[in-house]
C-alpha cells in the first residue's frame, strides 16, 4: 500500500493569513481606544480655541474697553500690530444669518496672522501697497505701543508734505527730500559699486535706510532697472564716472575713462555718453581719478559740463589731494567731498572706527559724509551705526542735503578722515 505525503503549506497563503490577523487585532485595539476617548474625554480641557467669521463684525456688540483697534486708526501697519491683543487671534462677535460660514481655529499655536487690508507680509513685516520692505524696516527701533500710537496720531494730525524742487535741475528734481528742523549735526553715507553683483545690490537697497545715497557702476547690465528699483525704495542715486588714476597695476582701464592727457572734446564726448545711459540720478561720483583731478584743464572742463547740465559732483574722498575743489568753485557745480572711504580695511572694527570719526567731523562742521562699497560687512556695520545715531543727537541725511549745505557755506569742503590707502576689491569694474 502506497504512502501518501501531505503537501507543505503555501508561504504566500501563510503570510496573508498572518497579516490579516495582525490588522484585525490592532484595528480592534485602535477602534476601542478611539471609542473610549470619545465617550469619556472632556472637550473643554482641549487646546484653546476661538471662533472667527468670514463676514463683517458688529462693533457695537463689543464693550468699549475691549474694542479691537481698526487698521484705519493708524498710519503705519507696524503700529496696528503693536496695539493688538497678546493673543494671536481676535474674537469677533457677529450675527449669523442664513447659511453663513463659520470657521473654528484651534490649538493656540499662533493662529492666523492679523491681515491688513490689501497688504502682504514679507520677512515678518507688514508691507502695504506703495511701500517697500526697507521703508517699513526704516521706521526705527521698536518702541512701546503707547509711544508709537501717539507718534502715529501726531503724524496723522499734522502731515508733512515734501516741498517741490525749486528748479528743474536734476540735482533738485532727483535729490531725496530732507528736513532737519532740529538743526542736528548731519552725517551721510554713499554706498557704491552697485549694479554688478545682484545679491549685494539688492541687499544694500533693502537693508539700508532710504537716506543712504547709492551709486551705481557703469558696467551694470541692468543699470536702468537698478536705479529705478533704488529710487522706488526711496534712495537717491549717483552714477560712477571712471577717471584716470596714476597706476592701474594689473587692472584694465575702463574704456570710458576720462583721461588727463586727452583734449576736452574727447573727454566731454565720453562724459555725455555716460550721462545719456540712464536717468533718475541727481549727480555723479568719481571712480578713481587722482591723475585726472591733478590736471586742472581736464577736470575743469568736465565739472563745467556737469554744472551746465544741473548735476551735482560728489568726490568720494579717496584721492590724496583735493584736486577737484578749485575747479568745482570756478565752475559753480554743486560739489561736496566725502571725508574718506570707510571700508578700506574690511573688518567691522575698522569700519566702525571710521564711522565714529564721521560723527566727530559732523559735530565740528555741522555735516560730514563718508563713502564705501556694498560689501556685506560694510552694509551690516552701517546698519548698526545708523540705528545708534538718534541717541547720539545726530541725523542721517542724504548726501544731496549735505552737498547743498556745503555749496552754500563754501567752506570745510576738505574736512576728511579715513585711510587713503587702496580700497581693496572695487566692485565698480
Amino acid at each position: 500500500m502506497g504512502h501518501r505525503r501531505e503537501s507543505e503549506p503555501s508561504p504566500l497563503r501563510t503570510g496573508i493569513v498572518h497579516a490579516g490577523m495582525s490588522l484585525a487585532v490592532f484595528g480592534g485595539l485602535a477602534a476601542s481606544l478611539g471609542a473610549g476617548i470619545h465617550v469619556v474625554a472632556d472637550p473643554d480641557s482641549a487646546g484653546p480655541r476661538q471662533t472667527i467669521a468670514l463676514f463683517d463684525t458688529v462693533d457695537d456688540v463689543l464693550e468699549p474697553q475691549t474694542r479691537v483697534a481698526s487698521y484705519d486708526d493708524f498710519e503705519d501697519a507696524a503700529d496696528f500690530e503693536d496695539v493688538q491683543s497678546p493673543s494671536p487671534l481676535q474674537l469677533a462677535l457677529t450675527e449669523l444669518e442664513g447659511e453663513a460660514m463659520r470657521i473654528e481655529v484651534t490649538g493656540g499655536q499662533g493662529g492666523p496672522a492679523v491681515t491688513v487690508r490689501d497688504a502682504i507680509r514679507i520677512n515678518g513685516q507688514i508691507v502695504r501697497p506703495g511701500e517697500s520692505l526697507s521703508q517699513v524696516r526704516s521706521v526705527g527701533t521698536p518702541q512701546s505701543a503707547s509711544v508709537r500710537v501717539a507718534s502715529a496720531t501726531t503724524t496723522t494730525a499734522a502731515p508733512v508734505t515734501a516741498k517741490k524742487p525749486a528748479s528743474k535741475a536734476p540735482a533738485d528734481v532727483y535729490a531725496r527730500s530732507f528736513s532737519n528742523v532740529d538743526g542736528r549735526p548731519m552725517v551721510g553715507l554713499v554706498i557704491g559699486g552697485l549694479g554688478i553683483n545682484a545679491t549685494q545690490t539688492q541687499l544694500a537697497i533693502d537693508d539700508l535706510p532710504a537716506e543712504v545715497t547709492l551709486s551705481f557702476a557703469l558696467d551694470s547690465k541692468r543699470l536702468d532697472y537698478w536705479i529705478k528699483t533704488a529710487r522706488a525704495d526711496g534712495h537717491e542715486v549717483l552714477i560712477e564716472v571712471p577717471m584716470e588714476a596714476y597706476d592701474y597695476g594689473r587692472m584694465k582701464m575702463h574704456p570710458d575713462t576720462l583721461l588727463a592727457g586727452a583734449d576736452a572734446k574727447s573727454n566731454l564726448a565720453k562724459l555725455d555718453a555716460i550721462l545719456s545711459r540712464t536717468s533718475g540720478y541727481f549727480g555723479v561720483i568719481n571712480y578713481q581719478g587722482a591723475k585726472f583731478a591733478a590736471n586742472a584743464e581736464a577736470s575743469s572742463s568736465a565739472l563745467q559740463r556737469l554744472a551746465d547740465r544741473g548735476l551735482a559732483f560728489i568726490d568720494d574722498g579717496s584721492i590724496d589731494r583735493a584736486g577737484f575743489t578749485a575747479p568745482a568753485r570756478t565752475s559753480g557745480v554743486r560739489y561736496a567731498r566725502a571725508a574718506g572711504p570707510v571700508d578700506t580695511r574690511q573688518s567691522p572694527e575698522e569700519i566702525n572706527a571710521e564711522l565714529l570719526d564721521l560723527e566727530t567731523l559732523a559735530r565740528e562742521n555741522g555735516a560730514a559724509f563718508g563713502s564705501g562699497y556694498a560689501f556685506p560687512v560694510t552694509v551690516e556695520a552701517a546698519k548698526v551705526w545708523i540705528s545708534q545715531l538718534p541717541e547720539k543727537g545726530l541725523v542721517l541725511a542724504p548726501v544731496s542735503a549735505i552737498t547743498r549745505e556745503r555749496t552754500a557755506a563754501s567752506s570745510n569742503l576738505e574736512a576728511r578722515t579715513g585711510s587713503l590707502g587702496p580700497t581693496g576689491l572695487n566692485t565698480g569694474g
